[in-house]
């Protein structure tokens, strides 16, 4: 069967010659660009995935180490750390032999310690300490 004339198809055969006699390829260069564009994009969304990956773990560590400290019960009513103990005095043997009862050196009622509290006195009596 012979094709007939067309003179639609004429002028689409036309549009094609001329479109093929200016269509210049794209060079290389402008390619490469359009790649480079591209790997860039889909580095730094990479980033930003990691950045919030980081952000979230950090934050989840944050909150669950961050618990308080457990609560020990009280023991006084003190107010500060205890003072320290008292050093321990030496006696000496009394000279008359070392038959008797030793005598250990005393404090005067009212006098402060090195830690800056009255000691008890030591005679049984209680007193007040002084502020």
């Amino acid at each position: 069967m012979p094709e007939s004339h067309d003179p639609l198809r004429s002028l689409f055969e036309q549009a094609a010659a001329v479109g093929q006699s200016h269509a210049v390829p794209v060079p290389v260069a402008r390619i490469a660009a359009r790649s480079r564009r591209a790997h860039r994009r889909r580095l730094a969304a990479l980033a930003a995935c990691c950045l919030v990956l980081v952000a979230g773990s950090v934050a989840t560590s944050t909150s669950l180490s961050s618990a308080p400290a457990p609560v020990v019960p009280a023991t006084g009513t003190s107010h500060g750390p205890p003072p320290p103990a008292p050093a321990p005095t030496t006696s000496l043997p009394p000279s008359g032999g070392g038959t008797g009862p030793s005598q250990t050196p005393t404090r005067p009622a009212g006098t402060r310690t090195a830690g800056g509290s009255t000691p008890p006195p030591t005679d049984g009596s209680t007193t007040a300490p002084t502020p």
